[in-house]
């Protein structure tokens, strides 16, 4: 429950400011750009703008009409206010750039309360009550669905990880049509998508007001937002302005285990990874944005453990990913968060010595900090790290694989390694048979059209 303190900054900021508004959008066209701009409020004083530009924009998107545009931008910008809204927890969101039907506030008050679960969880806010927030809009005509035929070809954000590195990989391989969209465009994400040959891909720069960080500096709300519904969001717009009919996202199995309980709920840092979001975003965007689209996610049958061994297969992409959140801007792996440490015991097992001292910069396994991290993701800690890592099942059977190469190759076993052996894994044989059970998992129980299951079905087994 919410300390004394914490429950009266929150209940003084939802008085303080009981309305936060979205209030308009605004599309800026220029000869080769698509300019987006969304303005937010609180108060008269308290105002918000976010910035998207979307380069080397075709001229054929001008042949869209003019209220199917308008509408994806509407709901980009609607996606965007999350990130907004967490300032001051306002319990009255209302929604002035353009109208909602009552069936879709229902989605978007569902899309909030699970998206920002992880948001309520660190900030202790009791979420749980009816009245916790209402969300309202303007009167107007709901827009209906595009309903022009787009071109047979897949989108794939690329944010320079393994995950969407291997789907474009795959796709480039079996000469499927595709491009790559990049979001503020990270070293590693250009690198990927030159790599499986996208040359031109479309490249969007988001910027936040700076006023939310001045906010988070001076004690106001603040916390992970849904993230890859943004994403999501943003490429029901790619879609129709750059004409491609699917949004093909890289989210695995892990994405559905929740990460600890919070007043009764599943508390879920991938939420708007999980398997439940991409179902219901894949409704939305056929009945309310794009009629001809499909949203799926490639990897979606897949184990982390099963993708490491696949992706071990292609060593000409080793050097282009980079997964860690921390090190981003200086394009490193830092090597002591559990991002890192997942991908690591995920790909240790089928990828060379020398290729991971390459990648990682060091055997993390010979670090003593990753103990503690190890312990955490194969689920002895108090709760699963908040970062997009392995289920506890995939890190035991990993740390069970990477001993065992250790062990089949006749080398010291390193410390962390050595610490797992004694203190983590069990010892009647049941990590062998998780590693065998995850590795040999044919569960293709999902939503991804046929042609692309055969294909995902080739790689794996490849």
């Amino acid at each position: 429950m919410q300390t004394d303190e914490a429950s009266g900054k929150l209940e003084d900021f939802r008085t303080q400011y009981p309305v936060f508004s979205y209030d308009r959008f605004v599309i800026e066209p220029s000869h080769s750009s698509l300019r987006l701009r969304f303005d937010y409020r609180v108060e008269a004083d308290l105002a918000f703008t976010t910035h998207l530009t979307l380069e080397d924009v075709p001229d054929s998107w001008r042949q869209v009409p003019a209220a199917v545009i308008e509408n994806l931008v509407f709901h980009l910008g609607l996606i965007e206010s999350f990130s907004y809204w967490k300032a001051t927890c306002s319990p009255s969101i209302q929604i002035n750039a353009g109208p909602l039907s009552r069936e879709q506030i229902a989605w978007w008050k569902d899309l909030l309360l699970h998206g920002m679960r992880e948001f309520f969880y660190v900030n202790t806010i009791d979420f749980t009550g009816e009245d916790f927030v209402t969300l309202t809009s303007i009167d107007g005509r709901i827009s209906e669905a595009y309903d022009q035929s787009l071109s047979n070809r897949s989108l794939i954000p690329i944010g320079g990880g393994r995950d969407s590195a291997f789907t474009a990989r795959v796709f480039q391989r079996a000469s499927k049509p595709f491009g790559c969209m990049l979001l503020n465009p990270t070293p590693a994400a250009r690198r990927v998508a030159a790599a499986v040959g996208s040359d031109q891909p479309i490249i969007v720069h988001r910027t936040l007001d700076p006023r939310l960080l001045e906010l988070n500096r001076a004690g106001y709300l603040n916390g992970h937002t849904p993230f890859s519904a943004v994403l999501a969001f943003l490429s029901a717009v790619c879609l129709v302005v750059y004409d491609y009919s699917n949004t093909v996202i890289a989210n695995e199995r892990s994405s559905d285990e929740s990460n600890t309980v919070f007043l009764g709920k599943k508390i879920n840092h991938q939420y708007s990874k999980s398997s439940a979001f991409e179902e219901r975003f894949d409704h939305y965007l056929q009945e309310h944005l794009v009629k001809h689209a499909r949203y799926f996610s490639f990897v979606r049958p897949l184990y982390e453990l099963q993708i490491g061994r696949a992706f071990g297969r292609y060593p000409e992409m080793f050097g282009a990913i980079r997964s860690c959140n921390r090190n981003q801007k200086s394009d490193s792996w830092c090597g002591e968060c559990p991002k890192c440490l997942s991908v690591f015991i995920t790909s240790y097992p089928f990828v060379s010595n020398g290729d991971l001292i390459k990648m990682f910069g060091s055997d993390l396994f010979e670090r003593e900090s990753s103990i503690p991290i190890l312990r955490q993701l194969a689920g002895l800690g108090e709760y699963k790290p908040f970062e997009c890592v392995t289920t506890f099942d995939e890190a035991i059977a990993s740390l069970h694989l990477c001993l065992a190469k250790v062990e089949r190759e006749g080398a010291p076993v390193p410390q962390s390694l050595q610490y797992a052996r004694e203190s983590i894994l069990p010892s009647d044989g049941g990590a062998a048979r998780l590693a065998e059970k995850i590795l040999s998992n044919e569960d293709y129980h999902h939503r991804i059209p046929a042609e692309f299951e055969k294909l995902l079905r080739a790689a794996v087994r490849e």
